[in-house]
């Protein structure tokens, strides 16, 4: 039996060693980093600043924008410009342009309060600022209103360049809020654990994306700004981020999307993310918890197949063994009678 005892101990080490071997080969692709190459963006004609221009504005007010408008070109371009109405394109909260000029004003907009500007010329590498005026109907709405007042270049007729196909549209963001009566409002429409786009409540392994859809139902651009926090099964923090940003504005009417990119090595068990976050200028809070569970479940499947597979090997060779000492058990017996 002792002999019995140290085979079956020795192929059990054996099929441990094996066994470690393919997790360390399973385990690899799970711990190995993620590699991402940025993309370089494509240079434009016109460069145009400020931006994004936030006005604080009265009812009957009139304001003067200053703005810098540069042609980065080679080339001599002519410049015109037009003030169109934007909104949110998507959740990811890109502006969208509004470019037909037959197109109803909404609610919030602003393009025929923006006085037109002169066409101009500018000269390769000159810039151009100018004092832009806005004014703001005494019948105004209160709340938000938005507008982009756009550039556009190309080469002048028959002169040097007009061959090239330039048509440059750069702009500045214009985001007024009209004083009266405002109301200040998000609310958390959803907020979500995403696996490689879809919802999930149950992942085998990272990273996790943690969503959340802020809705403004008020009449006025807000920015949500705070932290977003998760807690493993303990309660224990185990990542901390910023929340929003001074920049996203959420507008009237929209719903934003806000994306945090949580990846830890080893994850297990339940963890919950917590969003907390100010708004306006009343103090307005968000609230907002999702929580998901973290099971490498696709590993522990295949650990048990091959854990299965190993008592199968072992209660065969166990077999085999027991057979071998029986048959050699019965020879020896039968040579005694003999």
């Amino acid at each position: 039996m002792g002999r019995f005892n140290q085979s079956v101990k020795k192929r059990l080490r054996y099929s441990v060693v094996a066994l470690a071997a393919v997790l360390s080969l399973v385990a690899m692709p799970l711990l190995a980093p993620i590699v991402t190459q940025a993309q370089s963006a494509d240079s434009q004609g016109l460069q145009v600043s400020p931006v994004i221009i936030d006005l604080n504005s009265e009812k009957g007010g009139n304001y003067s924008l200053k703005l810098t408008v540069t042609n980065v070109t080679t080339n001599i371009l002519d410049i015109t410009s037009s003030t169109n109405d934007f909104t949110a394109s998507d959740e990811t909260g890109n502006p969208k342009v509004v470019t037909d000029a037959n197109a109803p004003e909404s609610t919030y907009s602003l393009r025929s309060w923006v006085a037109p500007i002169a066409p101009f010329t500018l000269k390769p590498k000159e810039s151009r600022t100018m004092n832009v005026a806005v004014n703001v109907p005494q019948n105004a709405e209160s709340g938000g209103h938005y507008g982009v007042i756009r550039f556009s270049g190309v080469p002048p007729q028959g002169g040097e360049g007009s061959r090239v196909s330039l048509n440059a549209s750069v702009g500045t963001l214009l985001l007024a809020r009209v004083a009266g009566n405002i109301n200040e409002k998000l609310v958390i429409k959803n907020m979500s654990a995403q696996k490689n786009g879809k919802n999930t409540g149950l992942v085998s392994n990272g990273p996790v994306n943690i969503v959340t859809q802020i809705s403004n139902t008020g009449n006025v651009h807000v920015k949500p700004v705070g932290t977003l926090t998760v807690k493993d099964t303990f309660g224990k923090t185990v990542g901390s981020y910023p929340f929003g940003s001074n920049t996203k504005n959420v507008l009237p009417g929209t719903t934003r999307k806000y994306e945090q990119n949580f990846d830890k090595r080893f994850m297990f068990g339940r963890y919950t993310a917590h969003v907390e976050a100010g708004y306006g200028t009343t103090g307005g809070v968000l609230i907002g918890d999702t929580t998901f569970w973290v099971i490498p479940y696709k590993l522990i499947f295949f650990v048990l197949i091959i854990i299965a597979v190993l008592v199968l090997i072992s209660r065969k060779l166990i077999k085999r063994y027991e057979k071998r000492i029986l048959r050699k058990a019965q020879k020896t017996s039968k040579n005694k009678e003999q």
